[in-house]
Formats: structure tokens, C-alpha cells, sequence
């Protein structure tokens, strides 16, 4: 699933969309674009696997696709206390996508706190999972602020929080089991306990942060 998500600039690779290529003609996706490209990337996942193709995507059709669904399915909020996109909005947009495009699947935003069981169910099935993490409202008065994330190829570490990334890979490592996500184009890991922390010392996090559940329908 991870070679899915290669997105190709000429001699450079990406691993899944990187909504800073936006940023000088639509600020909005630069800024609070995070659920659209999440979305992209996993339709980009899907169609490969459905279609069975190995062929590498051009920055230029990522970006592309990703305004066809931003002017057609996908509203970005920018108001004083809602930037970016709800995952009730998320779903909205991508069931819309998916009548449109007569594929038998339903989208709906997730809560409660226990993902782990759901996030394996779905990548077994070869679909990876929308992840929400989400704001922490309080957080201007902790020192260290939502979920940390390492970048699997450089070792940086980066706080993930009022974002979504996809998660394309479940591992279990010695100390805990860790997701490996998309987000900015590169490869990061997150460790499900931390998340799971996080999730439960912010208000409202059971709903916020959450995922993206995508199953066929009959």
C-alpha cells in the first residue's frame, strides 16, 4: 500500500500528497487543506488497488485531482473558532464522490476510543485509514501539545495535532504498536498509546480524534 501512495516531481518522490504545494494559490488547502489531501490519498490508494496499477502519479494530476474535489465535494471552513474541514464534512464530501462515481461504499466519522481493532480491520482489507488528530482547545496552556510523529527516514520529530494524515501500514514494534502515515508527501510513525492518551485528555477528543471508517456496501 505504501507504493501507492508515490507521487512523482521529475527526479523527486513523495509519499502521498503535501497540501504546502498549494500555498501560493490556495492558501486555504495550504493551511487547513489537511482532510481533502488525506482524502485524495486514499482515493489515489483505491483506484490503484481497483484497477490492480503500478504506475507512479505526476505531482501535476495529484494536484489536480485534489482541485477537482476541493470545487466539487470538499468545503474548507475559515472562521473564527472552525478552520479546515469537520470529519462529519469529510464523510459528507466523500459519499457524495462515491455516488457520483457508483462505487458501493459508505464513509462515516468514527468515535469512541477504541480504533485499533477498526484501523486493522480495514488495512487487511487493502484500504488504508483517514485519521483524525484533533485540536486540543487547552493547548495553549501545556507545554507539549498533541501527538508526536517521527519521520521514519530522517529521524525528525514533529507534533501532529488539528490534522489528518492517512495511515497506510500497522506495526508492532517491542514497546507498542505504531501506525505509519502519510502527511507533507513524507513517511512518519505514530505509537497508538500515545494517541490513545491524547485522545483522552482533550475535551471531546473520543469524537475529534478519531478516523475516517470506509466500508462496501451490498
Amino acid at each position: 500500500m505504501e507504493n501507492d501512495l508515490l507521487i512523482q516531481n521529475g527526479s523527486e518522490f513523495y509519499t502521498g500528497g503535501n497540501q504546502g504545494w498549494f500555498f501560493k494559490d490556495h492558501r486555504d488547502i495550504a493551511e487547513y487543506g489537511c482532510g481533502i489531501i488525506a482524502i485524495c490519498n486514499f482515493l489515489m490508494c483505491f483506484w490503484k488497488s481497483r484497477f490492480k496499477s503500478n504506475t507512479v502519479i505526476s505531482k501535476e494530476s495529484f494536484i489536480a485531482f485534489v482541485m477537482l474535489l476541493y470545487k466539487k465535494y470538499l468545503f474548507i471552513l475559515n472562521m473564527p473558532f472552525i478552520k479546515g474541514m469537520t470529519g462529519f464534512s469529510l464523510s459528507k464530501g466523500l459519499n457524495r464522490y462515491f455516488k457520483d462515481n457508483s462505487i458501493s461504499m459508505k464513509a462515516k466519522w468514527g468515535y469512541g476510543c477504541n480504533i485499533l481493532p477498526k484501523v486493522n480491520k480495514s488495512l487487511k482489507a487493502g484500504l488504508p485509514v483517514i485519521l483524525g488528530v484533533g485540536p486540543d482547545v487547552l493547548g495553549f496552556l501545556k507545554k507539549n501539545k498533541g501527538v508526536k510523529a517521527v519521520d521514519i527516514e530522517n529521524g525528525n520529530v514533529v507534533d501532529i495535532y488539528a490534522h489528518y494524515v492517512l495511515i497506510y501500514e500497522c506495526k508492532e514494534e517491542t514497546e507498542d504498536t505504531c501506525f505509519c502515515i502519510s502527511s507533507w508527501g513524507r513517511k512518519y510513525k505514530i505509537y497508538y498509546s500515545e494517541f490513545i492518551k491524547y485522545q483522552k485528555s482533550t475535551i471531546l477528543g473520543f469524537l475529534l480524534s478519531n478516523i475516517l471508517e470506509i466500508q462496501n456496501i451490498f
